[in-house]
């Protein structure tokens, strides 16, 4: 039977009398197994916003209103507040999302990096089958390449270029049934950008002549109502205005609700609010003189070198752009409810991972791992759910796929080390270890040696920095309960929690690389 089936629904109505809150949709779910469009099964919608920080939405707390729509959807959808990406950029935190696994699992922590060939039929579009019509549409080209590499289940997936202003120069999209290899032998090799990529010499310098003519799109006062210029995909040539884009999207969702003869499952990875900050005009005075200014954080020495007036300073056009977003997201929904397009449908707004300003460090990918950049939105808005919930206990986005497959009756395979997301029937275990790994200085055919992990349980939160130089195991301990700004580093050798969370940690490390030791 598709959905729950009768015992799941005895099971769930058991947990929710224990003090889980059932949504209602579940509940009409179970007890009507066929009620519904397409035989009951409900479509899914994931938006993502990419490096999306909690810690800079008003939604969470934040003191500039950066996102008022937001927090009108959260009114009937369920809140997670404590929730982290698996990584801290990218690659490893869109591939524990789609996979349920940790990046020192899947491997794909690296730039551009792909799942391990064994594991890649652990993803979502493949586990929720073909029952579903499984649709993606990316601007980010490394969450494009993953979703490339599970192209066998996907149903319709758009280039990243679908909705961008100034035409298409990807060599990927013409190549599309091996987008993965072309992206890593073009866009990342011949014609790459970056200084920090090697572009052949005639490849890089045929690229940045034809930037150079593209320059109209994304220059300041070139595009009407962006004075900073169109936001772009940095080093890539393409330009877009949010505008654009979140219209492009409405109508799929449309046409897919209209023309579609099975439920769909819809994964939309919008780039804004990612760096280059090129908000719209109309935000661009927001929060300016309000005399905000974040508690003070002394430089890691393990971070970039920004002051912290730069820091404040792209604090500012960050902010205004999260509000950007916000406010196309708000049209974005409304346009969908007016329609009726979100029936029987369940809509998740989260982000692979956020952004920080702090330390002397700015964006993500760094070598550090504080919540800034770890601590990301996750919103689910269930069929028919008209009230708010907020779930406090700390979760991972490697939850999300088991969450959706246990939504639609699907069985969650061995190996998948997340679990349903408390709050939708199923009870909290508040003292789970959860992670996050940044780990690209590593072969991902051996142990890492190298690389900066987090690791929390419940309050508490153990950032272990390990293989740097002159930083050979350094631990970081906080309680982000009672320190949610992470000022007071709790570890000390000799303290009975510190040696507690380090030998649970280096447990967990060893057990990560024991795959990969030589026999």
């Amino acid at each position: 039977m598709d959905g729950l089936s009768r015992r799941d629904f005895l099971k769930l109505a058991a947990a929710a009398s224990a003090g889980a809150l059932l949504p209602r949709a579940l509940v009409e779910a179970a007890a009507y197994p066929s009620a519904g469009r397409r035989g009951g099964l409900p479509n899914i919608i994931i938006l993502l916003f990419d490096s999306m920080s909690a810690r800079h939405l008003s939604l969470y707390g934040y003191p500039r209103e950066t996102t008022p729509h937001l927090s009108r959807f959260a009114e009937r959808a369920t809140v997670y507040h404590a929730h982290w990406s698996a990584g801290n950029y990218t690659t490893p935190g869109t591939a524990s999302m789609l996979t349920g696994l940790y990046p020192w699992t899947h491997r794909a922590f690296q730039f551009g990096g792909l799942i391990r060939r064994e594991l890649e039929a652990l993803n979502i579009f493949s586990l929720l089958g073909d029952e579903y019509y499984r649709y993606v549409f990316s601007q980010n080209l490394l969450s494009d390449v993953l979703a490339a590499q599970f192209g066998a289940d996907v149903d319709e997936h758009l280039p990243p270029t679908a909705f961008s202003i100034g035409g298409n120069d990807l060599l990927m999209d013409k190549l599309p049934n091996d987008r993965a290899l072309s992206w890593h032998v073009f866009q990342d090799f011949l014609f790459a950008l970056s200084p920090y990529l090697p572009a052949s010499l005639v490849g890089g310098y045929l690229n940045s002549v034809n930037s150079l003519r593209k320059t109209s799109y994304y220059r300041a006062g070139k595009v009407p109502g962006h004075p900073y210029g169109a936001p772009l995909l940095a080093n890539y040539n393409i330009s877009y205005t949010n505008e654009r884009v979140f219209a492009g999207v409405a109508a799929e969702i449309l046409r897919l609700s209209a023309e579609s003869s099975r439920p769909y499952f819809a994964y939309f990875h919008l780039y804004s609010p990612h760096e280059p900050y090129k908000p719209h005009r109309r935000f661009t005075s927001l929060f300016v003189g309000d005399g905000y200014r974040p508690p003070f954080k002394p430089h890691h020495p393990l971070a970039g070198n920004f002051s912290d007036d730069d820091l404040l300073h792209k604090r500012l056009i960050y902010d205004q752009l999260i509000a950007n977003v916000d406010a196309e997201f708000g049209k974005l929904m409304d346009t969908l409810e007016t329609a009726g397009a979100l029936e029987n449908t369940w809509v998740i707004v989260t982000s692979d991972h956020g952004q920080l300003f702090e330390r002397g460090d700015h964006g993500h990918g760094t070598n550090l791992m504080n919540e800034g950049v770890l601590h990301i939105p996750l919103l689910i808005s269930a069929p028919g759910q008209d009230r708010r919930q907020d779930v406090s206990v700390p979760t991972s986005n490697v939850d999300l796929l088991p969450t959706l497959l246990w939504l639609t009756g699907r069985e969650i395979p061995s190996g998948i080390e997340g679990q349903p997301l408390p709050g939708l029937g199923v009870l909290a275990e508040s003292e789970r270890l959860i992670f996050a790994v940044q780990a690209p200085y590593n072969s991902a055919f051996a142990p890492l040696k190298k690389g900066s992990v987090a690791m929390r349980k419940g309050a508490y939160k153990l950032i272990a920095y390990l293989g740097y130089a002159g930083v050979e195991q350094g631990f970081e301990l906080y309680n982000l309960d009672e320190d949610p700004e992470e000022l007071n580093d709790l570890f000390a050798d000799g303290d009975l929690l510190s040696r507690q969370m380090r030998s649970e940690f280096l447990a967990a490390w060893q057990q990560a690389n024991q795959p990969f030791l030589l026999p």
